[in-house]
């Protein structure tokens, strides 16, 4: 088929850079750490989700110490020599207002959907390994592992990304594609092949429809798929710049991080999960991913016209702290992750990077194409 085609032609544009950076040293002591298990004693509206007290006036994440961040729920300073420290730096410093608002929405963000495969793709060596998927689209840093791991188990993932418009396809609502139509922007660890079935996540939300009763809505939001469904935190903006978090704290992902961040507004949401179904984390998988969640019947929803998106400062980290990623690769480790319409008869979601420099090792573009741009997805 003729978009089989434009996957192996978009090897030569869209080769990424993978893998680690230097050795590292992580900054916090594993007591510190511990803290947030024992510190995340706040019920929310979720059963099973909690948060941390309030920390008092005055208090900088900046400059307190690491037990004080683990006790107020802020994610773990970065050794200073640490790439990623200045990124942490700005986020924990914009953080002015936590709300934790416990909306359930109707909709799950699942792990990756295999689609049928590039014919050859995982032959090319010297190149990330193409994937086609019905519901993601992006990138996603693996491994070989089989049980969870300090040294080898993926345990940290952070980046900022932007929240898309929300709109229908082009023409989608005259041709009689009503939606809903859904996107949403997200990190998180496992859920790339199945090896756990679950994905612990957070990001932005965007959601439209044909001039039905619900007005266009955006938000921040957590999960732990299939503990949970996804939940909106707070209320974004399109166009508002979202840092998100996901992290362990204990060795093994129960109960899990994930800190979320709306930049523009200096809004922000720490939760700590645990899982209720499915297994603990493995950390066999990191990702940066646009996806149409789940589910109209066997289908995801319709993908949202979100035109273009793009994530930048995507990193990851081993659970040791000793060892980070970005989402790059020139190995077949790293996937390469295109979304095909429910019909696997055209791209729908595709995402490019640059091959050098900060902004093209760290930073990854994407762009609606087919109906999910013009015209409205029919399954």
């Amino acid at each position: 088929m003729k978009y089989r085609m434009i996957a192996v032609m978009s090897i030569a544009t869209a080769v990424l850079l993978l893998c680690s950076f230097p050795t590292v040293t992580a900054a916090q002591s594993d007591a510190a750490r511990a803290l947030y298990v024992t510190s995340a004693t706040v019920p929310t509206k979720v059963a099973g989700v909690n948060t941390y007290l309030a920390a008092p006036a005055g208090f900088n994440p900046l400059e307190a110490s690491d037990e004080a961040l683990a006790t107020y729920g802020f994610p773990p300073r970065p050794d200073s020599a640490d790439p990623r420290y200045k990124l942490w730096a700005r986020a924990m410093g914009a953080a002015k207002y936590r709300k934790n608002e416990g909306k359930v929405m109707p909709i799950s963000s699942t792990e990756l959907k295999p689609a049928k495969q590039p014919e050859g793709a995982s032959a090319i060596t010297g190149v990330p390994t193409l994937f086609n998927s019905f519901n993601w689209s992006g990138v996603a840093v693996t491994n070989s592992i089989t049980k969870w791991s300090k040294a080898g188990s993926l345990g940290l993932v952070i980046s900022i990304s932007n929240v898309p418009v929300a709109q229908p396809p082009f023409n989608a609502c005259t041709n009689g594609v009503a939606g809903p139509f859904y996107e949403v922007s997200w990190n998180g660890i496992d859920g790339a092949f199945g090896k756990q079935g679950d994905v612990v996540q957070g990001g932005s939300l965007s959601y439209s429809d044909c001039g039905g009763a619900v007005d266009n809505f955006y938000c921040g939001w957590v999960e732990w798929f299939p503990s949970y469904p996804v939940i909106c935190e707070f209320l974004v903006n399109p166009g508002d710049d979202i840092f998100v978090e996901s992290f362990d704290t204990t060795g093994g992902f129960n109960p899990a991080n994930v800190f979320v961040e709306d930049l523009t507004t200096n809004v922000f949401t720490t939760v700590s999960l645990t899982y209720k179904s499915g297994p603990p984390e493995l950390g066999d998988s990191a990702e940066w991913i646009v996806e149409r969640p789940c589910c109209v019947g066997p289908n995801s929803y319709p993908l949202n016209n979100y035109v273009d998106d793009f994530f930048v400062d995507s990193f990851a980290e081993n659970a040791a702290g000793t060892k980070l990623f970005y989402p790059g690769s020139t190995t077949t480790t790293t996937q390469l992750i295109s979304m095909v319409d429910d019909g696997d008869t055209q791209f729908i979601s595709l995402v490019t990077a640059g091959t050098s420099g900060f902004q093209g090792r760290y930073s990854l573009w994407f762009e609606a194409v087919g109906c999910a741009l013009n015209g409205g997805c029919v399954p």
